[in-house]
């Protein structure tokens, strides 16, 4: 097979390995079995413990893991001789790139912090610096201005000891935003900072004249790579009548992160016009990822109101609602626009996804448009699995498009990125470019409306109860943007990774795309073992996907885009959804949008905790998922065939 990233014999994986196999920084596991994926999910030890890796926002990579606990030991062993009140016996911690996103995680585990327990807790914030220091900031204490822009690769990481009982809680702000340190950043500081070099001085202190820093990454290099990854996403959401620039390209670390960057863009410009009686308010309309729900409510503040697909846009005498046992509010039976004009909801901001994962519903853009000129709400949509541009282009029809780069924009299954797209046409396009480009108080670090140069300035209070703010004061001595500061927390070796796997997503998007089509076409929705295929071709909502698909114009010989390569099958018994994967002969793990086909049971990864809530929205236990990857049509139709003639076989 030509096409690069295939895994030719997914058969001989083992549980546990990553994916890709034998790359350190491959962002999925093979979970083989259905009786895996629940061991996983239940975190049962006997598969725990066999996983090399994970989807790294679920699953701390090892490294990062083995990276904190040396710069814990390494600052216990400084301090060793002295007098301190920082007592880290019992602790661990998590590594951030940035200090806002340390003051965020401070903030958050302060919210979470049990007044029962009857111990006095305090979360101090441990700033590793490249030359073998580590600077100890107490909660009582400024963070110190930093007076110079280190060189690339060498910024200084933030350590936020926890007490170990509340790894839940760290584990939670890791995996909903995305702030989390790389394998790749965790690996580039084990193998070449100056605390893990053997030679030292007599005090013990790394001896930097015997191991000079190195700089293998460049400031001009990095750009140009940031830059080509801009202008690849810029030309998939371009048209002829709505151009769009690089510079409305913001790219982040991680899809999660791009949204948590948008919302609390959002959040800063509506916060001063709204009263105090409400806090800022969120519509999510369809079945949303789970941890962008968390990521709003738990995190960023908003109060939330669900809208599944259900539910009308119009006034109706059969719409339905309901929420996750975690949502702060629920909406009354009733619909979107009906709500709107009554004045009993009022909303600052909808998300949806185009098309929803996994039961590839596509919400009516055009109508939720039109509401969100009406009523004033900004209009986010998700679209990583309509391609990232390269399948359906919704820009037009909202105020940004976010993405997750993790997944076919890369397809190498090994990096981790995410982009916001703002549309030039949008009405809140000159606030949002600006409040991005220099910084908001909706996430937390602001000096007069700009992000600044240092550490902080003050911490907008993340409880929904509205607190008083946090406040941290530092010195400004030059002013540093939040584009700047974001793309910066973007390791430079992640970068060029994903500059590398970029090049052709467009390509790749398309490719897996019809492989998906003919898939469902000649072997899934025929088979008698299948109840219902989820796929945008042949769905309720295919007119309204069709209006988004991408067209060839004029003066374009492009390919046009696709249905996706994203399918979710409920099969007529839950034994025979569980017969087929295990019988399929694929790779199979968290994440989606590889080159290589990828299968999950999906419900039992993302909703494991809160089944029966998904299963209310059709999200049913036995759901199997699979990404389509770039095989030829042969192997995945002989692959798949095995499977479904398992399924069939199956007596249950």
């Amino acid at each position: 097979m030509g096409e690069k990233g295939i895994i030719e014999h997914p058969e001989l994986l083992k549980l546990g390995e990553s994916l890709p196999l034998g790359n350190p920084h491959g962002i999925s596991v093979h979970l083989p079995t259905w009786e895996d994926t629940l061991g996983w999910a239940s975190r049962d030890r006997r598969v725990v413990d066999t996983m090399v890796t994970g989807y790294p926002r679920f699953f701390i990579p090892r490294v990062v893991e083995r990276l904190a606990e040396r710069l814990l030991e390494h600052f216990t062993q400084a301090h060793s001789h002295e007098e301190t009140d920082i007592d880290l016996q019992g602790k661990h911690a998590l590594i951030l790139s940035t200090a806002h996103h340390a003051l965020m995680c401070r903030q958050f585990f302060r919210q979470k912090l049990d007044p029962a327990s009857g111990h006095e807790v305090t979360f101090p914030i441990l700033i590793a610096h490249w030359d073998g220091t580590i600077t100890a900031i107490r909660e009582d204490e400024d963070l110190p201005s930093q007076k110079s822009q280190p060189p690339l690769g060498q910024e200084d990481i933030f350590l936020l000891p926890y007490p170990v009982d509340m790894f839940p809680v760290a584990k939670s702000f890791w995996q909903h935003t995305g702030f989390g340190i790389s394998s790749r950043r965790a690996s580039y500081w084990m193998d070449c900072a100056l605390f893990f070099q053997p030679t030292s001085t007599s005090n013990g202190q790394p001896n930097s004249l015997n191991h000079p820093p190195p700089t293998p990454f460049d400031e001009d290099t990095n750009a140009k790579a940031l830059s080509a990854i801009r202008t690849r996403l810029a030309n998939a959401y371009s048209t002829p009548s709505l151009p769009v620039s690089n510079s409305d390209v913001f790219l982040y670390p991680t899809g999660m992160s791009s949204i948590a960057a948008i919302s609390s863009a959002i959040k800063s410009l509506v916060l001063p016009k709204l009263n105090t009686s409400r806090p800022p308010s969120v519509a999510l309309f369809g079945f949303l990822y789970v941890d962008t729900l968390k990521l709003l409510s738990n995190l960023l503040g908003f109060t939330l109101h669900l809208y599944p697909f259900s539910t009308s846009l119009f006034p109706s005498t059969t719409t339905s609602s309901s929420s996750p046992p975690f949502t702060p509010s629920a909406p009354s039976p009733s619909s979107l626009s009906e709500m709107l004009a009554s004045g009993e909801l009022q909303i600052d901001l909808l998300i949806t996804e185009f098309p929803g994962n996994p039961l590839m519903q596509s919400p009516d853009l055009s109508v939720l448009d039109e509401l969100s000129r009406q009523y004033g709400f900004a209009l986010v949509v998700d679209d990583t699995v309509g391609g990232t541009g390269a399948n359906v282009n919704v820009l037009g029809k909202c105020d940004a498009v976010v993405s997750s780069l993790t997944k076919m924009v890369s397809g190498g299954c090994d990096v981790m990125g995410g982009c916001a797209v703002l549309n030039p046409e949008g009405g809140r396009y000159e606030v949002l470019r600006g409040t991005l480009e220099e910084g908001s108080s909706g996430m937390g670090v602001t000096t007069g409306g700009k992000r600044d140069s240092g550490y902080g300035a003050e911490l907008d209070d993340l409880e929904e109860d509205g607190e008083k703010e946090e406040e941290v004061k530092i010195s400004e001595e030059k002013e540093v943007g939040q584009r700047e500061e974001e793309e910066r927390s973007w390791f430079p070796a992640d970068i060029t990774v994903m500059e590398r796997n970029s090049r052709d997503f467009i390509h790749r998007v398309r490719k897996a795309s019809s492989n998906a089509k003919w898939l469902v076409h000649n072997l899934l929705r025929p088979h008698a073992s299948v109840h219902e295929v989820y796929y945008p071709k042949g769905s309720s909502t295919e007119g309204i996907y069709e209006q988004f698909r991408v067209k060839p114009t004029d003066d374009s010989l492009d390919e046009e885009g696709g249905y996706g390569f994203l399918v979710s099958i409920k099969f007529q018994t839950p034994a025979k959804a569980r017969a087929f994967y295990d019988a399929l002969d694929m790779a199979k793990g968290p994440s989606l949008g590889t080159n290589f086909t990828l299968c999950c049971a999906y419900t039992l990864l993302a909703h494991y905790r809160e089944m029966e809530w998904a299963a209310e929205f059709g999200v049913v236990e036995d759901l199997v998922r699979i990404s389509v990857g770039l095989e030829e049509k042969e192997w995945l139709g002989e692959r798949v065939g095995r499977a479904l003639k398992a399924a069939g076989e199956c007596e249950g």
